[in-house]
């Protein structure tokens, strides 16, 4: 799997995962609507979140195509990905935050 594409279906994943569990409960249970004020937002009580990021990722160089990047370990079905193919690369651990809204259900 692509970095760009597990960021992507992490991040659609966990608002669609609030967005399920609110389904599931009353209004202002989850991502309830707090008053965004110096005190809430500093113990992170809030709707704006960061996801914090820890991946490996190898940069691969196949004979005759371009540089990809790819997440190393791809979980699939409960067991890891390997890839037989002789390729040329290099590997290399990521840490990064993306901040994101989460969703708050409507009254």
């Amino acid at each position: 799997m692509e970095l760009r594409q597990f960021i992507s279906a992490t991040l659609l994943d966990i608002v669609g995962a609030v967005q399920d569990a609110q389904e599931k409960v009353g209004h202002d249970t989850i991502v309830p609507n707090v008053v965004r004020n110096f005190k809430s937002v500093e113990t992170g009580i809030s709707d704006l979140q960061s996801i914090d990021f820890e991946v490996t990722v190898s940069a691969d160089q196949r004979s005759g195509t371009e540089t990809k990047i790819n997440v190393v370990a791809a979980f699939l079905g409960g067991s890891t990905k390997a890839d037989s193919d002789k390729a040329g690369g290099h590997a290399a651990t990521l840490k990064f935050k993306i901040p994101i809204r989460l969703p708050q259900k409507a009254q």
